[in-house]
């Protein structure tokens, strides 16, 4: 499997924390600090992962919203969508004060190309304000949806590639003015190497 790879040349002029995010763009929930990696004046970074999927629950703090880290509850499960036959389901459920996953499967209703969390009536709203469901990504979570009972949360394998600059660290919901100058990846057909220079007005330009 190839590695795909973002390279950032820090030009701005003062230390910058740098990161990368994941958004999907028609699946409702937040996007979570992927990497992070505080660059020096002059220096660079790459950040690189592999493209492979789990599903998972988790935990926080509070009722998740940006600025709220996420943490994972349960053990990631990985998962295959775009294998024919692969693992592409995961069930969620809850007992004894505390929720549970079990091994994904397959489940040959879900569409390919895509992956599916589901819970039961085991738990109420309440039990769930500080649960929510998220992706992974190279053993990452990438993107988290609240949870609740009695539901199906529905993940595509086409998210969308951010690196912004943000005081946020990793795992920690973002989105608005938690980041600065957020910068759209787009890897084309054939590409897996990108890179970008930060200028001194925080822009992320590519070359």
């Amino acid at each position: 499997m190839s590695n795909y790879s973002i390279k950032v040349t820090n030009n701005s002029g003062a230390a910058q924390n740098i990161a990368v995010y994941q958004n999907y763009p028609n699946i409702e929930g937040y996007p979570l600090v992927w990497f992070a990696k505080n660059v020096n004046d002059s220096n660079n970074n790459t950040f690189s992962w592999e493209i492979d999927w789990a599903l998972n629950w988790g935990t926080s703090s509070q009722i998740l919203v940006p600025g709220v880290k996420w943490e994972s509850g349960g053990t990631a499960q990985a998962v295959q969508p775009n294998t024919s036959g692969g693992n592409n389901m995961m069930d969620i459920t809850y007992s004894n004060g505390d929720f549970d996953s079990g091994a994904a499967y397959n489940n040959s209703d879900v569409p390919a190309g895509s992956m599916e969390i589901a819970t039961d009536t085991s738990f109420t709203v309440q039990d769930s304000e500080k649960m929510s469901v998220s992706v992974y990504m190279d053993d990452q979570p990438t993107f988290a949806m609240q949870g609740k009972p009695n539901g199906t949360y529905l993940f595509d394998t086409h998210p969308t590639y951010y690196i912004c600059v943000t005081d946020s660290k990793t795992g920690v919901a973002v989105t608005g003015t938690f980041v600065t100058s957020p910068t759209e990846a787009q890897f084309s057909e054939g590409t897996i190497a990108l890179e970008f220079e930060l200028s001194n007005t925080l822009e992320f330009n590519q070359v």
